[in-house]
């Protein structure tokens, strides 16, 4: 028995289907033969069902995607909804920005004190009374409950160690999960059943074409058409295809999306959000979708004044300004000592000793 063996980097496909190699034990079979064996009019049927693999691939992935038009602005969150329960309805999954935004959130809300030791080193500590926890969304408590600051006196650190990236990484699991149960229970949000079909015929599709490219059931052009329907429907494995807003889902996702639409700066008018405390107040919402500085921007276009620096955010050393809290740094300091405590956890690949019974997971959409 004797294989040919073709160096492949990317491609698996074409470079098998190009390169005049032997695939699979056939034999002393070589060179075009290996391809597409003795019969062309073989060769001439996988080339047109590739065509139409591709083809239907790609319709199969942008039927995956939800259709959104546009929508009216709004001028606040929608009640009751914290930082991440608004991204989760917009986006249907939450980013590594939600924890930040969140802590943001509670500090606004006087539930949290945030102190700014020095680089790399934050202070979270609960003051917040059992009544004003209750005003609070439950995804922002449940991050609260992973940092163990959801009482008054309660200390997190934030240092950049292995043990404090293993509370945001968990508190990021958590919050992830509240927000797919909360999205269920509301019935904002469904599972998508073609877009499920789409991932399980591609899932499928892949095995068939590694068994035709490896010459198992045939000549290697066999698995052609079963490659081209898995890059045709790549879209389908997007995050947030997986679900789909119900018509109550779709009232809530209007008020959310137009609210990001004026934090975004996609509306030419900001309106009472302009006021100074409703500005504040949405300033944990600007940040978990990456719109701090264009509302910033924002609001010192509709006032003629430089952006307001929250009470609730204390000064660093990285920021001397209302400018640049909100541009480059400031924010961004909390945020990325709680990122490089996550980066640090998963680069040393083991569990710290964090007294607990926790566990890591993944988070994203569906």
């Amino acid at each position: 028995m004797r294989a040919g063996v073709a160096v492949v980097v990317g491609g698996v496909a074409v470079v098998g289907l190009l390169w005049p190699l032997v695939w699979g034990p056939a034999s002393t079979v070589r060179g075009p033969a290996a391809v597409v064996g003795d019969a062309w009019v073989l060769a001439a049927v996988a080339a047109g069902l590739s065509v139409v693999g591709w083809g239907a691939g790609i319709v199969w992935s942008r039927s995956a995607r939800e259709e959104l038009g546009e929508v009216p602005v709004r001028y606040g969150p929608f009640p009751g909804l914290g930082p991440a329960q608004t991204e989760y309805v917009v986006r249907k999954w939450i980013g590594d920005s939600a924890p930040t935004a969140t802590l943001l959130h509670l500090a606004e809300r006087s539930v949290v004190r945030l102190v700014f030791v020095e680089d790399e080193r934050w202070r979270i500590e609960g003051i917040g009374t059992p009544d004003r926890w209750a005003r609070i969304d439950p995804v922002s408590r449940a991050l609260a409950d992973v940092l163990g600051i959801h009482t008054p006196g309660a200390v997190f650190v934030a240092d950049g160690s292995l043990k404090s990236g293993y509370a945001v990484k968990e508190g990021m699991r958590v919050m992830s999960d509240a927000c797919r149960a909360w999205a269920a229970q509301d019935g904002l949000l469904a599972i998508s059943v073609r877009t499920w079909i789409g991932r399980t015929m591609a899932s499928l599709c892949m095995v068939l074409a590694v068994f035709g490219f490896l010459g198992v059931v045939g000549p290697t052009i066999v698995g052609v058409p079963f490659a081209t329907f898995v890059i045709g429907s790549v879209g389908v494995f997007a995050p947030g295809t997986g679900l789909r807003h119900t018509r109550e889902g779709l009232q809530v996702w209007a008020r959310t999306a137009g609210f990001e639409r004026v934090l975004s700066g996609r509306s030419s008018t900001i309106g009472s959000a302009a006021i100074g405390e409703c500005f504040l107040a949405a300033v944990p919402y600007a940040f978990v979708f990456g719109d701090a500085n264009r509302w910033a921007v924002r609001y010192r276009r509709a006032t003629g004044r430089v952006a307001p620096h929250p009470g609730w955010y204390p000064s660093t050393s990285l920021n001397d300004d209302a400018v640049g809290l909100y541009a480059q740094v400031g924010f961004n300091s909390l945020d990325a000592t709680l990122c490089m405590a996550r980066y640090r956890l998963e680069a040393a690949g083991s569990r710290p000793d964090t007294g607990g019974d926790h566990h890591v997971g993944a988070m994203g959409g569906y």
